[in-house]
C-alpha cells in the first residue's frame, strides 16, 4: 500500500486497516495484551513498523488522515497518535489535534508513545508546551495528566527547568497507579541527570510515602547510580 496520500476518506482508512491486519503477530499481541490494557483490541504490532508508516503518511495529505481516522484497534490509536507527534504543523495546530488525541489515550502504552515522538515539537516550542503542562497537570483525566509527567520526564530535566519540574510533580495528587507509577519514574531519572537538586528535593519531599519509595526503589535499580550511593538511598525510605 502507497500510505502517501492526497485523499484520506473511509474507503482508504478500511485499506490501510487491512494491511494492519496482515502485519498482526500472534505471539506479540498476546504478550503486549498481559502488560498493556485497554478497550481496543489489539493486532500485535511492533512500534517500528508504526513508525515507519507514520512517517510515510506524513509526506501526504496528513490533515486530512487525521481527520478521518477512527482507531478501532490499539495500533490504529498508536499510529494516529505518532502522525500528530511528528506532522510538520504550527505549533497551534498542533496543539489543537494533540489536545483531541490527549482525550482518547487509554493506556501506558499510547501515553508514552505519543510523549516519545514529540521532540520535533518540544524543541521547537519548549517555553509554550512548558506553560501547556500547567492545564495537563490539574486534568481530571489521569492520562493527561501522566503525559504532562513523561514530557517532563523526557524533555525538561535540565538545570533552567529541574527545580520546577520536581515542584509541579510534587504537585500532583493521584491515586492512579500510572500517574504515581509515572512520578517516581521521573523522579529517578532527575536523580541520575540532575542529581544535586533531586539530592535537595529529597529532604523536603511531601510526596506520598509508595511513590517516594517507588521513586527510591527505581533509583536502586538503575546501572547508573553507584553502589554507596544506593545504600544511602535507601536510608531515606519512608
Amino acid at each position: 500500500m502507497d500510505y502517501v496520500k492526497q485523499n484520506w476518506t473511509s474507503k482508504e482508512q478500511k485499506e490501510l486497516r487491512c494491511v494492519l491486519q496482515q502485519m498482526a503477530e500472534q505471539k506479540y499481541k498476546e504478550f503486549n495484551e498481559k502488560v498493556v490494557k485497554g478497550k481496543l483490541e489489539m493486532l500485535g504490532i511492533r512500534i517500528p513498523i508504526l513508525r515507519k508508516i507514520a512517517k510515510e503518511i506524513t509526506k501526504g495529505n496528513f490533515k486530512e488522515f487525521i481527520k478521518t481516522c477512527i482507531p478501532i484497534y490499539h495500533e490504529e490509536l498508536l499510529l494516529l497518535g505518532i502522525v500528530i507527534a511528528i506532522s510538520d504543523m504550527k505549533y497551534d495546530d498542533f496543539k489543537m489535534e494533540m489536545n483531541d488525541f490527549l482525550k482518547r489515550i487509554e493506556n501506558w502504552a499510547a501515553c508514552d508513545t505519543f510523549c516519545s515522538s514529540i521532540k520535533k515539537h518540544i524543541k521547537q516550542n519548549k517555553k509554550e508546551f512548558w506553560n501547556d503542562m500547567t492545564l495537563y497537570l490539574r486534568s481530571k483525566n489521569d492520562w493527561i495528566v501522566r503525559v504532562a509527567l513523561v514530557s517532563m520526564l523526557q524533555y525538561y530535566l535540565e538545570d533552567d527547568y529541574i527545580k520546577k519540574v520536581l515542584k509541579r510533580c510534587e504537585s500532583v495528587k493521584s491515586d492512579f497507579y500510572y500517574v504515581k507509577i509515572a512520578q517516581a519514574w521521573l523522579i529517578a531519572e532527575a536523580y541520575v541527570k540532575c542529581k544535586e537538586q533531586t539530592q535537595l528535593y529529597f529532604k523536603k519531599s511531601t510526596l506520598d510515602k509508595w511513590t517516594f519509595n517507588k521513586a527510591i526503589q527505581k533509583i536502586c535499580e538503575s546501572n547508573r547510580v553507584s553502589k554507596e550511593e544506593k545504600e544511602e538511598l535507601k536510608k531515606l525510605k519512608k
